[in-house]
């Protein structure tokens, strides 16, 4: 309750309701002055952050030391004294890749070597190239010259400043020798091999139509030629790239993926008819959260052992992965109230489809990320 002043007048400012009390019975607005004081204004932000903080204390209390307990809750309609778990999912979520991309984030930084030192590096076929795909750091004969981004931009002026002339053969018959040619470097190595788009779309056109690529097959060779060029000098800036934009589709991943979770457990479930989608849908995301948490706190577990160097923080991190795993069948007993046997088996089910759920996602969102680097 807010410490504004009643308003005499007994309809609602929001819906036009007749009020009957202090709140609206409709809209749920309470029916004070509009006009609002700065002690107001502060003191009902200090509510709304302590009531949040408060909610969110006691769901993240339940989620973390009692597997299924606030699923089953849902379920049962006690609602009010938890923070609703889509809105908890979205907060924990947020929270997560925020901290997840600043621990794995190269801070922008001086390039160590000038472009044009690197340039003649990048030239020179024998310089030793490496990749760190998880930091985006990246090394030229064993130096330091920046993260993926600053790479980026060398990598365009240095094709821009490396003539092509295969580039300039743009016959058919030219194009079906170079097809086949093995020289130069590509990243992309199925079929035949074109030196441009245009050597790839003459080619098409002496085709019969019935033996020409589809649309599908068309734009994919038109990218891959298009990569193959760009970064024929630097693959290994290529699969960099691929794995940043790869690493960004995180998100997308994971919130694509709990629907598909939750659907294999209904198909689990399906003669336990108290339960619908929704049941599911509100466990999976309980689970999810429960995952996030546990990947923060491995976080933190990570960064001591690297600081400290002690065993023990080893221990904790395979105790915090086996977690996962052991969570989950514990809040499918709790929630669904089954007997051991039927929910190991069910269990065991579930992580073996959703793991080729998980893979076919990565693998999809792999090939996306490779055809828009």
């Amino acid at each position: 309750m807010s410490h504004g002043h009643e308003r005499k007048e007994k309809n609602c400012l929001n819906c036009n309701a007749r009020v009957f009390g202090r709140y609206c019975h409709v809209c749920g607005q309470e029916n004070i002055e509009p006009k609002e004081s700065a002690f107001g204004l502060i003191t009902h932000f200090f509510n709304d952050i302590t009531h949040f903080e408060g909610k969110f204390i006691t769901s993240l209390r339940y989620i973390l030391f009692r597997p299924g307990f606030l699923a089953k809750e849902y379920e049962r309609g006690r609602r009010a004294s938890y923070m609703n778990p889509v809105r908890m999912y979205v907060f924990t979520s947020a929270f997560f890749f925020i901290v997840f991309f600043s621990l794995f984030k190269v801070p922008d930084e001086d390039v160590a070597m000038s472009y044009n030192k690197l340039e003649e590096r990048l030239k020179n076929s024998n310089a030793n190239f490496n990749v760190n795909f998880v930091t985006g750091n990246i090394t030229v004969d064993k130096v330091v010259v920046g993260n993926i981004k600053q790479m980026e931009k060398v990598n365009d002026r240095l094709i821009d400043s490396i003539a092509n002339a295969a580039a300039k053969k743009d016959t058919a018959s030219t194009a079906v020798a170079d097809s086949t040619e093995e020289s130069g470097s590509t990243l992309f190595n199925f079929g035949k091999r074109y030196t441009t788009v245009g050597q790839y779309d003459s080619v098409q056109q002496t085709l019969p139509a019935a033996e020409r690529d589809g649309w599908l097959g068309t734009q994919l060779n038109r990218k891959v030629i298009y990569v193959n060029n760009k970064y024929s000098k630097s693959p290994g800036l290529a699969y960099a790239r691929i794995f940043d934009v790869f690493l960004h589709k995180l998100p997308t991943i994971l919130f694509i993926s709990l629907p598909l979770f939750a659907l294999i457990l209904s198909l689990l479930y399906i003669r336990r008819r108290q339960y619908n989608y929704v049941n599911h849908a509100i466990f999976s995301i309980y689970y999810y959260i429960f995952c996030f948490l546990t990947l923060l706190i491995y976080f933190g577990t990570d960064k001591l052992s690297e600081l400290t160097h002690w065993r023990i923080f080893s221990w904790l991190e395979i105790i915090l992965f086996l977690s996962f795993y052991v969570y989950l069948y514990k809040a499918m007993r709790h929630y669904y109230l089954q007997g051991r046997a039927k929910t190991i088996l069910k269990y065991m089910f579930l992580n073996f489809v959703f793991l080729f759920v998980i893979i076919f996602l990565f693998a999809g969102f792999f090939i996306f990320s490779a055809l828009n680097i």
